[in-house]
């Protein structure tokens, strides 16, 4: 990219067909090696003509250009008092300049015009970056090429005082050849960062807008002959038996002595292919190979083959490169996306590069983990929002076995949002505009067109099509016909001229549907982005799965998204935690929105990422006799047996288990098979058999035991619910105008009238286990859900309709009646509750009280004029020193009446603090379903309660309307009780959005029905 610096420099001010200046032209990812040994090992970053140049650099930030100095670069200047900082590392992550999270807006608005293509010139940080570097002889010698993997957003590179050369475009690769620069000795690299350029008004993506060095620097030599680019198509033969290679490779130097040998390894080392050919006039060389009896890469089975290229001159080696390949194919046929001949469904999530420590560079090591954790999650795809990834990280998608939607640097979703009016949406048909977008998907289409996992390429994100988008499409036609092109266009009517697929976001199962039963325009349909799950979400997911099930056009999603987007800090008090939009005091910023993930900032997975596993498993159970054990299994898997993995499966009952073993199952890709434990029947109780496939063996990913696919069923469903409350004991009333006492040797219940009724106490061998009246309770602490669909305003008349009467009188209590019977040894107490919504709305309650227990008997009746109840529960507070939970329900992870598909039944053993679930923003969390019994357990205290048949249990040290008032945890009072909700039923958390959708309506708490709570506190 040849051209001449504007006078006064600046390229990256105004002018958006300046995208480089001496850049070398994008090629594929690869690195010269010195031998062929060194090649097949295909560690780029091991070659001994790569020297790295990480680690610490000197570093000084300016407010703008206007203060930066002209001369910071030259060998002579004095930056003995600049700081020293880390690269790869955004500034801000290392105490420089402001963090600011922005989703749609564009991050000057406010402070500087919104006004195409200037970039801002105020508020603008310019970072300065030196570091000293010692060159030999030897090297001067050599072609050198600098290379800067990822720079935001836009930069000049000097060398000894020169300026070499200048880039922009965030996320894509820039390489400049510094030979004629260098010299022996001590050199200066100085590099000249600016936080926005003119290509930032195409980088508007949902994220934090940071600055600096965030990926690799490096420099490598090549000889003056170099291989230049290549392009390799690998694939099997229509018989998936041999596989064909073709490699085009472009070189540079004299093409009548240059010669290419092409070799093809296993991964034994096993040499299965090789080609020799000479380079044409035009320096390309086209080299072809067979693999016969090929091995096939796919996610489930990602056999990686190494080519090896070597680069002769006259016959002599002069330089080795290398690349990983696998056979596959993908292809859309009949209108369904294949791969290796198979519909795929993508069960996949959408990533954003950011951690929490280092804000934009992300480690192997945690590239690694994030990987792993999808394997593990049953994930078989990733796209990468929104912008090409480090390319490492493709390289291990391609090692683990990861399709990869691959999206291109480009986002203009604020043009379209702007709170300015006249800014223009991008790029539609804006001559200005064409050439930065050219460029940048033909960067990211050469710099992975080489990457066996990418199976799409995306145009980009939220973007206006017209013209420019059309052109970007057509040139990735015309360069790869082996893959296939996605854009979800914001808002674009000529949407399928610019996508292979039909995509979009967030739209509901019923809106999919729809597209399925019509086939309206005859693609695929997937989602690039769906079940949002910002903060305790992810509901109603298993609608989307079993939509993909039933309709084959119909083909998978990609969750948005997979960790949250919060950054470490600490407080004026030194406490650590994880901020989000505006806590750095940015403006503007969207608050907690980044708080998307299925991992939590600190990657730590959150309870929807065992949802999201369940849901994604390949294997489906249907039970033909479950008290038997004959179950019938499906294989959803594309290309693997069942036999590859064991069968473990147990009865059990909340006693312990009553029986396992393990066994094998044959059943090919989409077979089903029938599985007979030859169980013997049980009655009387309820028992739980629980299937489960798991890892013969360790994996690349996992370990001996990993569960793939799991199914539970319940037998005999209820069967052990609880007996009657023993009456063994005489109990005495103590009716009086202040109060109603049920007194025993051991007991002591009192009834409050002071209190308007109240269940105020109850002491058990005279230890108080109330810490305050047992009341009605019928709110949640919002969700982010719930505050994207307004349910604080909408649902308001519920927030203190439970509460102790008050100024508003919110619950009026009254005893009707109490009866003692049996002897005296059983004492029913019936109280009515008038809950002071506008209609009132009725309750009763029944008491049975004796001395080794009360049974509590709830049936609310709500007006049904008003609006769905959050929850219908009891709520009592306990001392603090409760702590010691078990239960037999739902679990191990929290779960809700619309995502509980990932647990199952059984006794779990917690505590109330592991119990919370650290949301970014507090808010509703730790609920449990299908609880049988619980016991918590306080110093020499325990309050047991069994349902009749089961109830939501949810238990934490805040009361639902401090974990609502706090914006961080650390903003929660330091608690003083435990709070016990014994719940009726709680609405689910939804998922479709998080910016209006509602749960779906059966997952939500009419109020055209009655709610019963029926439960025995033990004593």
């Amino acid at each position: 990219m040849e051209r001449n610096f504007i006078d006064g420099y600046t390229e990256w001010q105004s002018n958006p067909e300046i995208v480089g200046v001496n850049k070398i032209p994008q090629h594929a990812t690869f690195m010269p090696y010195d031998n062929f040994e060194e090649a097949k090992k295909a560690d780029r970053y091991a070659s001994s003509r790569c020297k790295l140049l990480n680690g610490k650099w000197k570093f000084k930030l300016y407010k703008n250009y206007a203060y930066k100095p002209t001369d910071f670069a030259q060998p002579h200047y004095d930056s003995h008092n600049w700081d020293t900082v880390i690269v790869p590392c955004s500034w801000q992550m290392q105490g420089y300049d402001q963090n600011q999270y922005c989703n749609v807006r564009y991050p000057w608005e406010g402070s500087e015009d919104i006004c195409p293509p200037n970039a801002p010139t105020k508020h603008n940080p310019v970072g300065c970056y030196l570091k000293k570097i010692n060159v030999n002889q030897s090297l001067l010698s050599k072609r050198v090429v600098i290379c800067f993997e990822g720079v935001e957003s836009a930069f000049y590179l000097y060398i000894n005082g020169e300026r070499a050369g200048y880039s922009e475009s965030t996320f894509h690769r820039s390489e400049f050849d510094i030979t004629k620069y260098l010299k022996e000795g001590s050199n200066t690299i100085g590099v000249e960062v600016y936080r926005w350029c003119t290509g930032s008004w195409l980088e508007c993506q949902d994220m934090w807008r940071l600055g600096g060095i965030f990926r690799d620097v490096y420099i490598y030599t090549t000889e003056r002959e170099y291989i230049r680019d290549f392009t390799v198509t690998a694939q099997p033969d229509i018989t998936f038996n041999d596989g064909y290679a073709e490699v085009k490779v472009k070189t540079n130097g004299t093409y009548e002595s240059l010669s290419i040998d092409m070799c093809i390894v296993d991964a034994d080392g096993v040499t299965v292919a090789l080609d020799t050919q000479y380079a044409d006039e035009d320096h390309n060389t086209l080299l072809k190979a067979i693999v016969a009896d090929v091995k096939i890469w796919s996610a489930e089975s990602p056999y990686l083959y190494t080519m090896v290229l070597t680069l002769k001159n006259n016959g002599i080696p002069i330089e080795y490169i290398s690349q990983k390949i696998g056979f596959r194919t993908v292809e859309i046929k009949d209108g369904i996306i294949r791969i290796n001949g198979q519909r795929i469904v993508f069960k996949g999530t959408n990533r954003h590069e950011f951690d929490c420590k280092t804000g934009r560079y992300i480690t192997e090591e945690v590239m690694r983990y994030d990987i792993e954790m999808m394997k593990k999650a049953n994930m078989n795809s990733v796209r990468t929002s929104h912008y090409p990834n480090c390319p490492r990280f493709l390289e291990l998608c391609d090692e683990y076995g990861l399709y990869v939607i691959d999206e291109n640097n480009m986002e203009t979703h604020g043009t379209g949002w702007s709170t300015i009016i006249g800014c223009p949406q991008l790029p539609a048909s804006r001559p200005e505009w064409e050439k930065a977008c050219m460029e940048r998907i033909k960067a990211t289409y050469n710099r992975d067109k080489n990457v066996t996992s990418v199976v799409c390429w995306s145009l980009g994100n939220e973007s206006l099509g017209g013209e420019t988008p059309k052109k970007m499409y057509n040139y990735i036609k015309k360069a790869d016909k082996t893959r296939f092109v996605h854009f979800e266009c914001h808002r674009s009517p000529d949407e399928k001229e610019l996508s292979d697929v039909q995509s979009k976001m967030y739209y509901k199962p019923i809106e999919c549907e729809e597209y399925a039963v019509t086939q309206r325009d005859g693609r695929p349909f997937i989602l690039c982005e769906y079940t949002h799950a910002m903060g305790n979400s992810c509901g109603s997911t298993d609608e989307y799965t079993k939509l993909w099930d039933k309709y084959p056009c119909l083909q998978g999603g990609f969750v948005w998204d997979w960790v949250d987007q919060s950054i470490l800090t600490t407080d004026e008090n030194g406490v650590e935690y994880l901020a989000y939009g505006g806590d750095f005091g940015e403006n503007p910023h969207d608050g907690h929105f980044c708080g998307n993930g299925l991992l939590f900032g600190d990657r730590k997975p959150t309870p929807k990422l065992a949802e999201i596993k369940k849901l994604y498993q390949n294997v489906d159970f249907n039970a033909i006799d479950a008290q038997r054990g004959i179950i019938e299994i499906k294989n959803k898997f594309m290309f693997t047996n069942l036999k590859e993995y064991e069968l473990y499966w147990k009865l059990s009952s909340d006693k312990g288990i009553l029986c396992d073993g393990i066994t094998e199952v044959d059943a090919e890709p989409g077979e089903k098979a029938v599985v007979d434990l030859e169980l013997s029947r049980v009655t009387g109780t309820e028992c739980y058999l629980d299937l489960e496939f798991r890892a013969k063996d360790d994996t690349a990913w996992c370990e001996e035991g990993h569960i793939i696919a799991w199914e539970q069923f319940v037998i005999n469903e209820f069967e052990n619910t609880y007996d009657e409350l023993e009456a063994d004991a005489p109990l005495i009333v103590n009716d009086t105008y202040g109060s109603l006492r049920i007194i025993s040797d051991d007991i002591n219940i009192r009834f409050e009238r002071r209190e308007r009724n109240q269940l105020y106490s109850i002491k058990v061998g005279g230890e108080e286990l109330l810490q305050a009246p047992m009341r009605l309770n019928f709110w949640r602490a919002l969700t982010d859900n719930d505050r994207g669909n307004r349910a604080g305003s909408r649902l308001g008349c519920w927030r203190d309709a439970g509460d102790t009467p008050g100024i508003f009188n919110n619950t009026k209590w009254s005893i009707h009646n109490y009866k003692i019977l049996e002897n005296e040894r059983k004492v029913v107490v019936t109280c009515g509750a008038t809950i002071c919504t506008q209609p009132e709305c009725k309750a009763v309650i029944v008491y049975t009280i004796t001395s080794k227990g009360m049974e509590v008997d709830l049936q609310f009746s709500p007006d049904d004029t008003l609006p769905e109840i959050p929850e219908v529960s009891v709520l009592f507070e306990l001392p603090k020193d409760f702590e010691e939970v078990t239960y037999l329900g739902r679990g191990p992870e929290e779960n809700y009446i619309d995502r509980c598909n990932g647990t199952r039944i059984g006794v779990y053993h917690t505590t109330v603090n592991d119990m919370w679930v650290d949301y970014l923003k507090p808010q509703e969390c730790g609920n449990r379903t299908g609880v049988r019994y619980a016991t918590i357990v306080g110093n020499k205290k325990v309050f047991s309660v069994i349902a009749q048949p089961q109830m939501e249990f949810n238990v934490c040290h805040y009361l639902p309307k401090e974990v609502e008032n706090a914006w961080h945890k650390k903003e929660l009072p330091e608690y003083d009780k435990t709070v016990v909700r014994l719940i009726a039923r709680q609405q689910g958390v939804g998922g479709y959005d998080s910016w209006g959708a509602h749960c779906n309506e059966i997952y939500k708490n009419k109020t055209d029905k009655v709610y019963r709570l029926k439960f025995q506190i033990r004593f």
